[in-house]
């Protein structure tokens, strides 16, 4: 997939241009923008998620009209699924963030490529 920030720091061979990568990549500004890249990344993939799995979700909540004794039964077995939700969930963060954010000196507008991919 391409980026569109920068060159990523393992693609650098040159010293000097590593050095002076290293100073941006370390400003409180790039920081902060990773910070907000990873926020950003987690209310998507938040969001995304609950989109795809509110089926899942509005059985938990279905649970509490159950007898007393059905509820635990139905929640136990919502732990597998909210786990499989989880890893899901986590992995697209990850994967995300390794892709589009890690490495990079982002750029103005990188919020925006990040949430569309580049398609603006």
């Amino acid at each position: 997939m391409a980026n569109y920030n920068s060159k990523r720091l393992s693609e650098i061979k040159n010293d000097f241009e590593r050095g002076v990568f290293m100073v941006l990549y370390n400003s409180p500004k790039q920081r902060y923008s990773r910070a907000l890249a990873i926020f950003v990344l987690i209310m998507k993939h938040v969001l995304r998620g609950l989109l795809f799995s509110w089926p899942l979700y509005l059985l938990a909540l279905a649970a509490y009209a159950l007898p007393d004794a059905s509820v635990w039964l139905v929640l136990f077995l919502l732990l597998p699924a909210m786990y499989v939700s989880w890893v899901i969930l986590h992995r697209g963060i990850k994967e995300d963030y390794e892709n589009l954010v890690d490495g990079y000196l982002l750029r103005s507008g990188y919020l925006g490529r990040m949430i569309f991919h580049g398609k603006i």
